[in-house]
């Protein structure tokens, strides 16, 4: 993996315009988001092709069954509970957001210093195992990482085009069409990610119709 400076304005373009290639170009954020990740890869004690293999051995649609269980007791013991978490298709316009890591947080303005990574690997699904991205708080390890994603890119055409030290942004080629298919969805990313619904958008629903017909998926783990 190289880090290299990007130009803020085309970095998301650039990236999806590597996706096809064996160099993948990740946004990667801030020089503070890029020296976490150093960070995080000199304490990373696998290889990333360990984590691979491991990957593929994984049944991920036990992963999301057993994992949407444990979100639906864990929902319905809470305060909310399990109808009110899942809501009602909004009636509104939702926002669809664009990506993110080209901008500062909190001013809302591009990055003075935009930083990426170059890496050779055969298929996008393989970028969090050179992250060795996952395994803190709710964040699913490296191989659950890849795993899910490699199941996103052969149903959706879902490749990550950005990873900071929190966040995963991907380009999406074919999303869902159809509300039935968003609600299956968002419930896959609401198992993948629950702080985009109890941190973000507030529920499966609102989570579904932004990604209706949207080719932006955004995730964050606290």
């Amino acid at each position: 993996m190289k880090f290299v400076e990007l130009m803020p304005v085309s970095a998301f373009q650039d990236a999806i315009g590597a996706m096809s290639s064996r160099e993948k170009l990740v946004v990667c954020g801030s020089m503070e988001d890029m020296q976490y990740i150093e960070e995080g890869l000199t304490q990373a004690t696998e290889s990333a092709d360990a984590i691979i293999t491991r990957a593929s051995q994984l049944d991920i649609d036990t992963w999301f069954g057993a994992r949407r269980v444990d979100i639906e007791m864990d929902v319905e013991e809470s305060a909310v509970g399990l109808m009110d978490r899942v809501g009602n298709w909004p009636s509104d316009v939702v926002d669809q957001p664009g990506f993110s890591l080209a901008h500062d947080m909190m001013s809302g303005q591009l990055h003075t210093q935009l930083m990426g990574a170059k890496l050779q690997v055969d298929q996008s699904w393989q970028i969090p195992a050179h992250f060795h991205f996952g395994g803190w708080n709710e964040c699913p390890a490296p191989d659950v990482q890849c795993a899910i994603w490699r199941y996103w890119q052969a149903k959706y055409g879902a490749h990550i085009v950005a990873v900071s030290n929190d966040v995963i942004e991907a380009y999406v080629e074919r999303p869902p069409q159809t509300e039935a298919e968003a609600m299956a969805l968002a419930w896959q990313q609401y198992c993948y990610c629950s702080d985009i619904v109890d941190q973000g958008v507030e529920t499966v629903a609102n989570l579904a119709a932004t990604l209706l017909n949207h080719s932006v998926w955004f995730f964050w783990w606290d």
